[in-house]
């Protein structure tokens, strides 16, 4: 990626040479020979051209080294991600709700539970399009699942919230799942008759539009939390909308860069208590775990 310094250094030469063009054009207009005015001026214009030239080469070097470090730096972090990660997790179930656009990223939680030990018993896809302020198809869905809603919308929602918490965490409303898969709520994969004590949320939006985060996520995040149970929100780097905002008001750790290793590494370390905004974002407080040993 080139720095911001390359296209201010682009965007001033351009402007140089418009304006070398208009001193010559103006000469041309006149039909007369450029003053020595007007010649000092466009040697003036070329000298800092050559300038912003040599800044223009030193800036993209700069980007390309860096950009080298950084690719090593992640390289390092994969090789010894399975040392570090072994065994830290080990025989735990970890249950992973998507709710964001970035499919790709449960793999990357798969992979880093995987090599910890940790099982990841079931993936609950939440629909990015069903209507969850709408109080009839919230109350269809709850109908069909053999509860009586509420008429107030909020209290329907929550109840629909906590039913979802309550398939996710307990083994006990697996006959649930194909009715609610019907209703449009989402798809849910996976081995949900075990307990699963350790949630992963999976979010990050791609546009305003599709940003669940204080709609669905604020709301599970309520339902979810009990004592034991330990939650923690991730999203990739290239996420154009951030979650991490709304995770951080519900007081869970945040992993803002679970697409790299570092990230998987917090993202191990968290589920195993340590509480932090993990991440290279602005929301980020910290990088790299504390409790990062390796044993």
């Amino acid at each position: 990626m080139i720095d911001l310094r390359y296209h201010i250094y682009s965007l001033a030469a351009v402007f140089f040479a418009l304006a070398i063009g208009i001193v010559i054009g103006t000469s041309f207009a006149r039909g007369t020979s450029p003053s020595s005015t007007e010649r000092s001026t466009i040697a003036r214009y070329e000298n800092s051209m050559h300038v912003l030239r040599r800044e223009i080469e030193m800036a993209a070097d700069d980007s390309a080294q860096k950009a080298d470090m950084a690719s090593k730096s992640e390289e390092f972090c994969r090789a010894v991600l399975p040392t570090i990660a072994k065994d830290r997790l080990a025989w735990r179930n970890v249950a992973i709700v998507q709710t964001g656009d970035y499919d790709d990223l449960s793999g990357n939680v798969k992979l880093a539970l995987e090599l910890a030990g940790a099982r990841a018993s079931s993936v609950t896809d939440i629909s990015r399009t069903f209507p969850f302020e709408n109080h009839q198809k919230v109350s269809t869905v709850l109908i069909s699942c053999g509860f009586a809603p509420p008429d107030n919308a909020k209290e329907a929602r929550d109840m629909l919230f906590g039913l979802l918490a309550r398939t996710v965490t307990s083994p006990n409303h697996q006959n649930l799942i194909s009715k609610m898969e019907q209703a449009g709520l989402g798809k849910f994969t996976g081995d949900y008759n075990k307990s699963s004590h350790m949630i992963v949320l999976v979010g990050g939006a791609e546009s305003k539009t599709t940003d669940l985060g204080s709609l669905v996520d604020s709301q599970l995040i309520a339902q979810l939390e009990a004592p034991g149970v330990i939650i923690v929100g991730c999203e990739g780097r290239q996420a154009s909308k951030s979650y991490v905002p709304e995770w951080q008001k519900m007081g869970v750790a945040t992993i803002d860069n679970v697409d790299s290793a570092i990230g998987q590494m917090a993202l191990i370390c968290a589920l195993n208590g340590e509480k932090a905004q993990f991440g290279v974002k602005d929301t980020a407080d910290r990088l790299i775990p504390q409790t990062l040993e390796i044993k």
